[in-house]
Formats: structure tokens, sequence, C-alpha cells
């Protein structure tokens, strides 16, 4: 059993989570992802989890009633999580157990998802304080299905299938009220509050956030183009100690593995050594300025192929 609330902001999900068939309100999106970041990397089994209402207020940065909580527990017990695994080849899930009691609760994800939420090859990974501040209803879904390329810089997605993904209300069917009120809102909320910069492919006066495929009258597809919204170095550091601890970040040319520690000093592990201040200053700099080609980025590189063929039941 865990308790008390961990102060780690990351959270990491398998692709097939993360390319799923669900919905969930905000409240209900971010008490679950939350619930997520209590997971840690290392762990082989799923756990009790156990914490205060006011931890949890903490960490979500606003009050909840007690009647809040349990109506939105109650709503995200009864959400449905599925993944298509082509034809006739699906998965269903849901969470598994909510309880309070004198102000404290305690809850366990479904042992199903272990696949996709435990000792993980392949994942996209989020930072919580980005996804609680965004507001539309679809915005979170749609940054993490683009999180999981973000070392590709692009993706595709098909209109109908990403309607079904989001489960998205019938009166945003018609595709231009799907751009209006999905597309465009998560380009805004991604861009504003995110770690991604989803590129403005027109100009200031005429701004196009995704090129629209149109093979007949209708169109069929969109592509995101998007980097790395890393501007302040600070962000870049927290990213590295909170996620990438004692992993291998890069090699010198006298090949020496460059590592930060878990208490989040640089050091090259032949001597185990933490490097002097003056020198992690202009460490930290190279590392920033060249972070898409660091180590333990290109290691957890997803497959863009390989998840379409699963995705299509290839």
């Amino acid at each position: 059993m865990n308790t008390g609330l961990t102060k780690r902001n990351y959270f990491r999900q398998a692709p097939e989570l993360v390319n799923s068939k669900f919905t969930l309100s905000n409240a209900e999106s971010n008490l679950f992802y939350v619930l997520l970041t209590e997971i840690d990397k290392d762990d082989e089994e799923f756990k009790d989890y156990t914490f205060t209402k006011k931890e949890l207020e903490i960490k979500l940065g606003i009050k909840i009633h007690t009647s809040q909580l349990r109506n939105t527990a109650r709503s995200l017990m009864q959400k449905v999580f599925e993944i298509y695994k082509g034809d006739n080849n699906w998965e269903m899930f849901g969470f598994s157990y909510f309880a309070y009691k004198n102000s404290t609760i305690t809850c366990r994800f479904d042992k199903g998802l272990k696949p996709y939420l435990l000792d993980l090859k392949q994942y996209a990974v989020a930072d919580i304080r980005h996804l609680l501040q965004m507001k539309g209803l679809y915005s979170k879904r749609i940054y993490l299905m683009l999180k999981a390329y973000d070392k590709v810089g692009h993706r595709r997605l098909e209109i109908d299938e990403l309607m079904r993904q989001l489960e998205v209300k019938k009166s945003y069917q018609r595709y231009d009220n799907f751009k209006r009120k999905v597309l465009l809102q998560a380009v805004s909320d991604i861009n504003k509050f995110s770690d991604l910069e989803i590129q403005n492919l027109g100009d200031a006066k005429k701004p196009k956030y995704f090129e629209e495929h149109k093979p007949s009258r209708k169109i069929t597809a969109i592509t995101f183009y998007f980097k790395k919204n890393w501007n302040d170095i600070k962000a870049f550091i927290k990213t590295i100690r909170e996620l990438y601890s004692n992993e291998l970040l890069y090699e010198n040319k006298e090949g020496k593995a460059l590592k930060c520690s878990d208490k989040g000093l640089l050091y090259y592990s032949d001597d185990m050594k933490h490097i002097n201040q003056t020198e992690s200053i202009k460490l930290w700099e190279y590392l920033h300025e060249n972070r898409e080609k660091l180590i333990c980025f290109q290691e957890n590189l997803l497959d863009d192929e390989e998840i379409i063929k699963k995705l299509k039941g290839k």
C-alpha cells in the first residue's frame, strides 16, 4: 500500500491506451491522470494508493467538496476504456476501486491495465501540470496522442477514427463543428499550456494549424506538425531530474557517460563524482541545445509505423 500522494508529476502510458476509445469529463480526467502519477516506473504490480482529500486538492490545485469527489469517482468508475486490436479483437477495462473514509481516499487500478501502465517498453510521457490547465473537453486526449509522437514531430489522424476514439458528442460530428469546437480548442490549449508547440502552417492573418487531407469532397484526415516547447532551460532541467535520473544522457568524445543523479546533479558514471557548478552550467546549456539527440530520449522513441499497424490491426 502506498500512503500519501507522491510529488511526482509525470506518468507513462502505452500507445494502445493513449489511442483507446473513451471519453472523460474534465473532473474525471484530472482525477484519473493524477492517479496515474502514483505509478512508479519500476512498479511490477498495482498497489492500493491511499491519501487524504487535502493532498488531492493540493495536487489538483482546487478545493473539492466531498459530494463532488463522490460523484466524480462514481462516474469515473462507470467509464470504459476500449482498446482495439483488430477485427474481433478488443479489450475493455474500467477503474477498479475507490473508497473514502474520514477524509482518506483509497483506490486501485484494474489489473487488466497492467500491460499498458507497468513495465513499459514503449510509452508516451506527460506532465500532469500541463493537462490540469487545459479546459477543452477533448484537448487532453489530443495532446496525449501527439505527445506519443513528440520525437517524430508530426502525426496524421484519420477523422472518423479520431471521432470514435474521443467519443465526440453528436453535435460535433459535422466536420466544421469538430474543427472549431474540438481541434482548434485543442490547439489553443496545447500551445498555451503544454510542452508541445503546434506549428502554424499559414500566416498571422490566416493561421492554419493542421494539414487537411481531402482526397475527394470530404476531409478524411488531418496532420499536425509540432515541436518541443522548451524555451525555458529550467523546465528542461526539471524534466531530466524528475524523469530521467541515473539514465544515460549522452557520451562525450572520450566515451564518458553523462548522467543526472537522484539529487539532480550531473555526474560521469565512470567515477560517480558530481560535476562542479561551473562545468554543470555549461553542460546543462549543451544538453538543452542538443536535447533532441539525448540518448535517454532516443531510447523511448515510439516506432511510428509499428503503432499504425497495431491500431489498424494489421
